[in-house]
This record gives C-alpha cells, structure tokens and sequence, in this order.
C-alpha cells in the first residue's frame, strides 16, 4: 500500500532580486513568518465546435499566476526587497512613481511524512499590501501582513516549479538553481 501523504505545514519563505536576464541580483533573503500561502493558476484553454460537437479542446497555456502570502509581521528590510522602496531614517517611503522590482521566490510546505514538497515562482512582482488592523481583545489574536505577488514566465518560459522530497531523484541544489539563476550560470 502505498504511503498517504498530506501536507501539515508552510516555512522557509526566500526572495531574491533579479536583474535584466532574470538573473539573481545578490543572495536570496530569507523572510521569518510565513504564516500562509495561496497560490492561484489560471490556463486558457477552449472548446473549438465543429460537425455539430465538440471537435478539440484548444489550450493557451497559463495566463495568470499569483501568490498570496500571509506573514506574521514584514519587516522594513523585506518591504524594501519586495517593493523596492528606500528605507529613511526607520520609515519606509512609498512614492507615486514607484517601480516595483522583479523578485524569485521560494518556500516549501512539510508532509506527514517529514519530507517536504518545494514551490518556486520564477519572476514577479509584490504588490504592496493594505492594512487590516483591530483593537487588542481580552484575547488578543496576531494581526498577519499580507502581499500579493504576479507572476509572469521568465525569457525561458518557466512561471513556476514544483519539487517534491519524495520523488527519488529530487536535488535541492537542482531546484534552487533552476528557481534563482545565478549570473553567469
């Protein structure tokens, strides 16, 4: 019988800058605090009528991929990664003109079975998140950030990878490398 698997958990939340050639900029920085994850793919795809019926269903490959993540608490220093903007003087300052960059992004979910199961997104953009705040209650209860990324393909035409601890030929390094492609490499 084969092992059933079900994922119980969410850490190891990473981003990396990119420059032109979605390469990395620098070394990807870890963000403590993942508390969610909502990853959300949409795939054209239609029906194409002929002799009175359905003839083909035509596919137009993915159109829309986006990642929410809840965190517990985004500091300055990650703002600054996924918005691109400047830290003065401990405020964080956001302007009208603002270009927000590209980022890689990482994190993996943890199975039942200690393994874990890895999730990429190639190359996107964080949407600066609102606020959603409330008073503290006799029971206070955390108030997580959330940020809203867009993805699109990568000049090689990867959106996104999933790799999986439990497949037999699985290599961390491998996936990593393919997600945050180094200058040069």
């Amino acid at each position: 019988m084969a092992t059933r698997t079900v994922k119980i958990g969410l850490d190891n939340w990473e981003i990396a800058s990119l420059q032109d050639g979605d390469t990395v900029k620098g070394t990807p920085t870890k963000i403590p605090g993942l508390v969610s994850a909502q990853m959300s793919l949409t795939i054209n795809s239609g029906n194409f009528q002929a002799d009175d019926g359905l003839w083909a269903t035509l596919d137009g490959g993915i159109s829309a991929l986006s990642l929410t993540i809840g965190n517990a608490d985004l500091k300055s220093e990650a703002k600054a990664i996924l918005h691109g903007l400047t830290l003065e003087d401990g405020m964080e300052v956001y302007t009208a003109d603002m270009t927000l960059p590209y980022v890689a992004t990482v994190f993996r979910s943890r199975l039942n079975t200690g393994k874990y199961v890895w999730f990429g997104l190639a190359k996107g953009k964080f949407l600066p998140g609102g606020v959603d705040l409330n008073t503290r209650a006799e029971t206070p209860t955390g108030q997580p950030d959330s940020v809203t990324g867009n993805f699109e393909p990568r000049a090689d035409g990867v959106t996104h990878i999933i790799a999986r601890e439990d497949n037999a030929d699985f290599d961390l390094a491998a996936f990593r490398a393919k997600i945050f492609q180094a200058a040069g490499a």
